[in-house]
């Protein structure tokens, strides 16, 4: 985080001396105004107008490198974006922001967490009658009165207009309610299931998908394995990666659940539609982390300078492609080949004689 501090720096001193010579030369313009006779705020007016309006402050900004486009420079001149917290950082800004951009915030963490975050609504109970499609078509009321008498289940009230809602009491389980409510009513097509299950936003498909992914990424840390700590900074990181990505679908789904759709078929599209995006959106994600890990020195998880290719690209066993890349504070070198990528640790010459 130093190099970001010091980009910043370095940004605002470009600002507050271009900031301080306009001041100092609009002074000096307004005390030759005031030589001429002119009042104090006139002076200050008339030697603000000889220098133009702001969009020469811009122009003047643009070209000492002190708007926005500058500071994206010095933080590639700092190098930011080398440093092992840049991209932790960055995830950590996206996983506080899209909460705080969710109409429902709350909704969206339990859905990540995958259970209630209130104690109370732990215990919350969904009860309905269960077709033969899987669906569920609610409960009569002759059944939702004789589920009232049971004491199993307290605060019993409808939920959606025709279905049931209700908690549990401490030490039941779901089986013992859904077997005495079956019991009572003598429907054997009642089931009970934890209300949160039934809420609209649906994690299965992103799960899947980082469930794959980190599959697939234990593959590809097991064979280039440098250090445990190029390991741990590698699974940190792609912990934040996921978790982003699930926010980022928590609160795709919470939208398009809150958008009223003119046809089942429109709706069907639009969850696909959000659903290729995000498959996108993790597919890359996986290339950013993998690409930057493997590019990162395994002591100081720096990344690696100067990359030096010899060889050829189009010879596989005489000549192949070789990529040396070296790591700025001296710990070795990468050796990237068409099969293989090795890192060497070197030490210097003067290492021994320093430290002998």
């Amino acid at each position: 985080m130093n190099r970001a501090i010091d980009a910043l720096r370095e940004w605002r001193e470009l600002r507050a001396r271009l900031r301080d010579e306009s001041e100092f030369h609009i002074d000096r313009a307004a005390a030759d105004f005031r030589a001429l006779g002119l009042s104090s705020s006139m002076a200050k007016q008339a030697a603000r107008a000889r220098f133009g309006s702001r969009q020469n402050l811009k122009l003047a900004l643009r070209e000492l490198g002190g708007d926005w486009e500058g500071l994206v420079r010095l933080f590639s001149a700092h190098r930011v974006q080398a440093s092992p917290w840049f991209q932790p950082a960055v995830l950590a800004m996206a996983i506080l922001l899209i909460p705080l951009l969710s109409p429902a915030p709350l909704a969206v963490i339990e859905a990540v967490a995958g259970r209630p975050l209130v104690a109370a609504d732990r215990d919350a109970v969904f009860i309905s009658k269960q077709a033969w499609n899987l669906t569920y078509v609610g409960i009569n009321r002759a059944d939702f009165e004789s589920i009232r008498s049971l004491d199993s289940v307290i605060k019993l009230e409808r939920y959606q207009s025709i279905h049931a809602r209700a908690y549990a009491r401490k030490g039941v389980s779901l089986t013992s309610i859904e077997s005495r409510i079956r019991n009572k009513t003598g429907n054997q097509r009642l089931r009970v299931v934890p209300l949160f299950e039934r809420e609209p936003i649906v994690m299965g498909p992103a799960k899947a998908v980082w469930g794959v992914m980190a599959f697939v990424s234990l593959f590809l840390v097991a064979v280039p394995r440098r250090s445990y700590r190029w390991l741990g900074y590698g699974f940190v990181v792609g912990c934040l990666h996921s978790l982003a990505s699930l926010l980022a679908w928590a609160f795709a789904i919470q939208l398009w659940s809150r958008i009223s759709w003119p046809t089942d078929s429109a709706a069907l599209f639009g969850f696909l539609f959000i659903s290729a995006v995000c498959l996108g959106v993790a597919v890359l994600q996986c290339q950013v982390w993998w690409r930057d890990l493997r590019r990162r020195c395994p002591l100081c998880l720096d990344c690696l300078l100067l990359p030096l290719t010899e060889g050829s690209e189009n010879c596989l066993l005489l000549d192949p492609a070789t990529t040396e890349s070296i790591c700025a504070h001296g710990h070795g070198v990468l050796v990237e080949t068409r099969w293989s990528s090795r890192f060497r640790p070197q030490r210097s010459p003067l290492h021994g004689l320093v430290h002998g």
